[in-house]
């Protein structure tokens, strides 16, 4: 029986109401057909409208805390405080921008967004401020929370209980503060808003009867723009596939066999490969970047550019198949009981993979995983559900799994930020078929899964306020892994150096050395752990266990200039003159940046061991890059005046009593010369 409701005009809504109803597309027509009266549908919109407004205000509640939060000292410097391309951009920047990798990662819209958060704060520790990419970062996940509602509301047909219990989970689960938290982590806030964006305009060129096509190019640009954000959005395509196939009964219940034969049609297909085109490419550039490797020349690659392919192994095919397992398995385990959470899990050591209670838990994952498997593909017979949601999960993760091992952590929360929402879609489903006759079940037990979360969630937002509490909760967790000790000593050695008591200057220094040498115990082989605790020993005046440090730092990376000039800072309070003129000198070679350092500090030797002709090449340099400095010319007077170059040497005097007029050295050393001169 048809319903004798027309078609509802957009034009009849207006502010947010409006926004809302466009959202709802083809569903709100067939939600009309129902026989359902305008007075009741304005209702849903309105209450559409309330749980937005309470997804927003649960989220921003819950990183409440997180607005006071500083930089930490884990890609942070990388990403924001050291990157020009974020605190210092150049004339061509937007080419620089789309053709500089950081970190070996390539996300150009990523370091664009960080770019509009750039500000000028003198108070500021670095000179900038973290708040504002914190306060975007939890803006761009109360919108994802927000996306994720009306991306399940589409799927759910409109179940409204279903949809804001999915969305909750989502925004407010403790596995995804450190993607919001973490400044670094951008990539994953803002490429999943448009990939979210992205799937919500897919379902609309599905369901859609017009402009199917601008809802189709709305999708491929998100797509593009999401893999720009961060590369593990090529899983797009992938969960296109997942919709069509959920879709495959929109119109008529289908069988199995024809849903699935739907989903593969070389019509689906055709539509599908510009994103698989896209996908290919992208995921190569990511693949490749991440082996340290350029993509066909057209990247800018750092020189010191890291290859984050995992060196910890060597694991075996079928151990890295465990490894993944594991993460599948953990992460699983994780969405339902979120303990024992950290912001770092290291990979076990071959002994423990061998030995230990995780070797077990390891060979056992596949096991876990082909029984899963097993059980939804039987489950397909009767329902999509656990097939689009474990599907949801496993496509959305299956490229962080460590199949193939990056970085030195065996999993990551921040890996299950897109990847929970199909195992919350099954679990709100579930949940309301249970409680289907008795609702208010549904909403207690909802309630109850809510407070729990934003419980545990308000908690770990405390760990990310700055790099001592970020590092301090790994290593009462993991005492002797050395990236949490390097870092929580490099932290020390800044505040050390930005103390303004020398009590203040010996406690950070005491802390930093303790964390460097535990690095040292645990097997580092981190250049940086080896330098840092060699400037420490300088610092106490133990000259000759800081250059054991250099030593060993420069047998790890022979290239880094700043060790050359550690160690010649250091050889030269040990009075070794020849060899810190050599450390300067090949300084020089590798960091031309420190070129002031370096050569006011080796003219000052060369002054001193007699070597003038030397000392005035320096000092010619160092003049030509500031003519206002009064020791450059001085010096240079000093070094003219040895080779008996007297009118040089009056020529700097006058100079630097231009600059410091008042200097009485100066005064006599240049009446003397003129006095000898006639």
């Amino acid at each position: 029986m048809k319903s004798n409701i027309s078609k509802p005009s957009p034009k009849k809504y207006a502010g947010i109401k409006r926004i809302l109803l466009i959202l709802e597309n083809e569903t709100n027509y067939e939600f009309m057909r129902k026989g359902i009266s305008e007075s009741d549908h304005r209702k849903h919109i309105f209450h559409v409208f309330l749980l937005v407004v309470l997804l927003s205000v649960l989220v921003v509640f819950t990183y409440r805390k997180s607005f006071t939060d500083n930089f930490v000292d884990w890609d942070d410097f990388t990403y924001v405080i050291n990157n020009d391309l974020v605190r210092h951009p150049g004339d061509n920047y937007l080419k620089e921008v789309f053709t500089t990798p950081v970190s070996s990662n390539y996300h150009p819209l990523t370091i664009l967004s960080m770019r509009l958060n750039n500000n000028d704060c003198k108070t500021c520790p670095n000179g900038i401020s973290p708040i504002p990419f914190i306060r975007w970062n939890v803006i761009l996940h109360m919108l994802n929370t927000i996306l994720v509602f009306v991306l399940i509301y589409f799927v759910s047909s409109r179940n409204l209980s279903v949809s804001f219990l999915v969305a909750a989970i989502f925004g407010l689960h403790p596995m995804h503060v450190e993607s919001v938290a973490w400044i670094s982590e951008r990539k994953d806030v803002l490429s999943s808003f448009f990939f979210l964006s992205g799937l919500i305009s897919y379902i609309n060129y599905k369901i859609e009867n017009g402009k199917k096509y601008l809802w189709f190019s709305a999708a491929f640009l998100l797509f593009v723009f999401a893999c720009l954000s961060k590369a593990t959005a090529v899983a797009f395509p992938l969960i296109l596939f997942l919709l069509n196939f959920w879709y495959s009964g929109y119109q008529v219940d289908k069988s199995v066999k024809a849903s699935i034969k739907e989903t593969f049609s070389l019509k689906n297909l055709v539509v599908l490969v510009p994103f698989l085109t896209v996908s290919f490419i992208l995921g190569m550039v990511a693949y490749r970047l991440q082996s340290g490797q350029n993509f066909m020349g057209i990247l800018e690659l750092s020189k010191n550019a890291p290859d984050v392919i995992n060196k910890i192994g060597p694991f075996s095919f079928i151990q890295r198949l465990q490894i993944g397992c594991y993460g599948f398995v953990t992460y699983l385990i994780k969405f339902f009981i979120p303990v024992h959470l950290s912001t770092f899990y290291p990979y076990p050591s071959l002994k423990e993979f061998d030995n230990q209670t995780i070797s077990t838990l390891i060979k056992l994952a596949p096991i876990a995983f082909i029984l899963l498997a097993i059980q939804v593909s039987l489950s397909i017979r009767k329902t999509k559900l656990f097939v689009f949601g474990v599907g949801f999960y496993f496509l959305t993760i299956m490229f962080v799994l460590q199949f193939i091992s990056v970085g030195y952590a065996v999993i990551a929360d921040r890996y299950t930020y897109l990847p929970y929402i199909g195992l919350a879609f099954i679990l709100a489903v579930l949940l309301e078929r249970v409680t289907n006759t008795r609702k208010y079940l549904f909403y207690i037990i909802s309630t109850l899964i809510i407070i729990l979360l934003i419980s545990v969630s308000g908690k770990r937002t405390e760990i990310w306020h700055n790099t001592e509490t970020l590092w301090t909760a790994v290593i009462n967790k993991f005492p002797h892994v050395e990236i949490s000790r390097r870092s929580r000593a490099k932290y020390y050695s800044r505040l050390a150096f930005q103390s303004k008591s020398s009590s203040d200057k010996i406690k950070y220094e005491d802390k930093a050395l303790a964390d460097f040498i535990e690095a040292i115990k645990s097997g580092s082989k981190n250049s940086e752990v080896y330098e840092g605790a060699g400037v420490i020993y300088g610092s106490k005046g133990k000259l000759e266990n800081a250059i054991l440090c250099f030593n060993t730092a420069l047998s790890i990376d022979p290239k880094k200039g700043n060790l050359y000039y550690n160690r010649a800072l250091t050889y030269g309070n040990m009075n070794r003159i020849d060899e810190a003129i050599k450390d300067y000198t090949i300084a020089l070679v590798y960091s031309p940046q420190k070129a002031i350092e370096i050569l006011t500090n080796r003219s000052n030797l060369f002054l001193s061991t007699g070597r003038f002709r030397e000392a005035i090449e320096d000092l010619d340099f160092l003049i030509s890059t500031d003519n206002k400095n009064f020791l450059y010319y001085y010096n240079r007077a000093l070094a003219r005046q040895q080779v008996n170059n007297l009118s040089g040497a009056i020529a700097d005097l006058r100079n630097a009593l231009q600059l410091q007029p008042d200097d009485k050295l100066a005064q006599l050393q240049l009446e003397k010369l003129i006095k000898n001169k006639k």
